[in-house]
């Protein structure tokens, strides 16, 4: 085992990285600047040394911030002493860590390092990384961080050095599982692809030459061509897009915490206790319910990504019950919302589409009724959707829905952060309200339910956060 109570420094080839970050920190501005500067000046006499000036000055700021930057474990706190002009420290409790990634883009996979970045929920992005350092050392300290067992501090101010157990593999996809993944996701990367391709239309296809006499009419079938190139164009692209994310996404867990690792050129780990999960939700749309796939998300504090596409219901169960909420097939969800939730939805449909209808009738006549198609589907989609709502309170709050798609999300009533009962004018004149149950990594909102029963619910899960003794973060 790797003892992080003494000062440990990355990597001498941390050098390399931490040159390329300073050297990406000046802007893109700075550098065209530069280059530019150096490959039109005439580098005569005493300008002739300047590149070389350039890259040692480089080189020395970075070696020198890789010399002052340290960190390791003491009394429970992980330290890390970093700067060049100015030395600055900074003590993170082991316990207050809630996610630590590990790693490793192309580059550092050529070097044999990862980078690990520690995630402590404070800021908007993670705490710090540590550019380059090898894999046992990361992993080292993302197990302690994630897995340790962190006793009460004795009197004497002292701490019992944590109990480390060994993590367990749960789960790996293999090949076919990833392919099945992408062949059943929406096509939304093929959409971020053609985005620039129609912003830029105009100028590409100017230069493309004409095929053809100009007087070329417009052919039907151009229609279901373009959209089966559409299809085609974006299944390729998720595939290898997952491909490229996910391969040999493997799920391990250990009594403490659980730890996700994927990737093919840039490998990356994300582990987070068990406490610091907060939500767990899923989703299948059509697709993937056809294949019996959903994709699961584990919220957690900070940035950690736990999320897990392609899991089959059993893999979901087993996920469900090692982030300690029960499986969603075993919970009784049997309450369900007021069907008033349609009509507010088509009447606010409704009023927008003839006040669009009515915008649009000066610049296009008559065709301007087709916006009022959408009320049928708002209708039809609402009525669905209530139909097939159902929520349960136990020791936890659930919400399942499927309309299209299906989602289902739970959330540990001890863990709540707040708990709000709002009613709206429309919701106070049929005696309805909405309560929302706020966790520090998402919310569950039910809405449409009887007053009575939504005060109730606020209860219960006020008296739960005061009574139980588990530990919500």
């Amino acid at each position: 085992m790797i003892d992080l109570s003494a000062p440990q420094r990355q990597s001498p080839l941390a050098i390399v990285f931490l040159g390329l970050r300073i050297f990406r920190s000046l802007g893109i501005a700075q550098i065209v600047i530069i280059v530019l500067f150096i490959a039109r000046a005439p580098l005569n006499g005493p300008l002739a040394v300047l590149p070389m000036v350039i890259i040692l000055g480089f080189g020395g700021f970075s070696t020198l911030a890789w010399w002052r930057y340290t960190f390791q474990l003491v009394d429970g706190e992980l330290v890390v002493a970093k700067g060049v002009i100015r030395v600055a420290r900074l003590n993170v409790p082991i316990e207050r860590i809630q996610s630590i990634a590990i790693d490793q883009q192309l580059l550092h996979r050529l070097t044999g390092l990862v980078r690990v970045k520690v995630d402590t929920a404070g800021t908007k992005d993670v705490e710090f990384a540590i550019d380059a350092i090898a894999r046992p050392l990361a992993e080292e300290l993302q197990r302690q961080a994630a897995t340790a067992i962190v006793a009460p501090r004795p009197t004497d101010g002292t701490l019992p050095p944590p109990v480390i157990t060994e993590d367990r593999v749960v789960f790996t996809h293999d090949g076919r599982r990833l392919l099945l993944m992408a062949l059943t996701m929406s096509p939304l990367t093929g959409l971020l692809v053609l985005g620039p391709i129609f912003a830029l239309g105009g100028d590409f296809f100017d230069r493309v030459p004409d095929a053809g006499p100009d007087n070329v009419t417009f052919r039907w079938w151009w229609i279901p061509l373009g959209v089966a190139v559409f299809v085609v164009l974006s299944m390729a692209l998720n595939t290898v897009r997952v491909f490229l994310r996910d391969w040999q996404l493997t799920l391990r867990s250990s009594p403490a915490g659980l730890r996700r690792t994927s990737g093919l050129l840039s490998r990356t780990s994300t582990a987070s206790s068990v406490d610091r999960i907060q939500v767990v939700a899923s989703a299948q749309n059509p697709l993937q319910r056809r294949a019996g796939l959903h994709s699961v998300g584990l919220a957690t504090l900070g940035q950690g990504d736990l999320s897990l596409g392609g899991c089959t219901a059993v893999q979901f169960a087993t996920v469900s019950t090692l982030a300690a909420v029960t499986p969603i097939d075993a919970l009784q969800l049997d309450r369900r919302i007021h069907p008033a939730e349609i009509f507010l939805a088509v009447r606010n449909t409704s009023v927008f589409c003839v006040v669009l209808a009515g915008a649009l009738f000066a610049f296009i006549g008559w065709w301007s009724l087709l916006t009022l198609s959408a009320i049928p589907y708002v209708w039809v989609t609402k009525r669905v959707s209530v139909a097939n709502f159902r929520w349960g309170l136990h020791d936890e709050l659930a919400s399942s829905s499927k309309v299209i798609s299906s989602a289902t999300q739970q959330a540990l009533l001890h863990k709540t952060n707040s708990v709000d009962v709002t009613q709206s004018i429309f919701e106070r004149r049929r005696g309805v309200a909405t309560v929302r149950l706020t966790t520090a990594a998402g919310a569950i909102t039910i809405g449409m339910i009887p007053a009575a029963e939504a005060n109730a619910v606020r209860d219960t899960i006020l008296h739960a956060v005061e009574t139980d003794t588990r530990p919500w973060i």
